[in-house]
């Protein structure tokens, strides 16, 4: 026998995927940001000729970041090789997409609030942000795709995974919506 009284006006679904909403938010607002750090450094640093310079492994940093020398070089090569890897076009497009992905996370996590709250506009808001990240995640698929098989290891796994989740987030919001409807 169930209670009517028990009851509440607000959707249990929407505070459900709020609270999702809020924490992949904050988490892909992080990412998206280190990646524009990351692409505007790499950049900035990058010698005009392509050619890098030797390692430099200060044994004063080595000690303050608990590494070997070996680590270090290994660190170095490696942003070499990802530096060396990346077309031209690809710092600036993945700057551009990572830049609007921060924007739209952090707008999700304040679209979250609202769901969890349950004010009449979040779920429409959910569906247009939520359906926008999974945009920027296929941009950022294609133009990955488009580069060689280094930046594709580097990128593909975490790309693909972000634009599974946003999916998921599209269908539960618009499930919400749809048993919301019909109730």
């Amino acid at each position: 026998m169930s209670n009517q009284n028990n009851k509440t006006s607000l959707p249990h679904w929407a505070s459900i995927l709020g609270v999702v909403a809020i924490m992949l938010g904050v988490f892909l607002t992080a990412v998206q940001g280190n990646e524009v750090m990351k692409q505007a450094v790499v950049t900035s640093n990058m010698p005009a000729d392509g050619v890098m310079p030797a390692a430099d492994c200060p044994e004063d940093e080595l000690e303050e970041e608990g590494i070997t020398v070996a680590e270090c070089e290994y660190l170095i090569e490696h942003v070499k090789g990802i530096a060396l890897a990346a077309p031209d076009w690809f710092p600036t497009v993945q700057m551009t997409l990572a830049g609007i992905g921060a924007l739209l996370a952090f707008i999700s996590v304040i679209i979250g609030g609202a769901l969890v709250n349950y004010t009449p506009w979040a779920s429409k808001a959910a569906v247009v942000v939520f359906s926008g990240l999974a945009a920027i995640d296929l941009l950022q698929f294609a133009a990955v795709v488009n580069t060689g098989p280094t930046l594709r290891e580097v990128y593909l796994s975490g790309i693909l995974l972000w634009f599974v989740l946003h999916l998921m987030l599209v269908v539960g919001v618009l499930a919400g919506r749809h048993s919301e409807a019909e109730a």
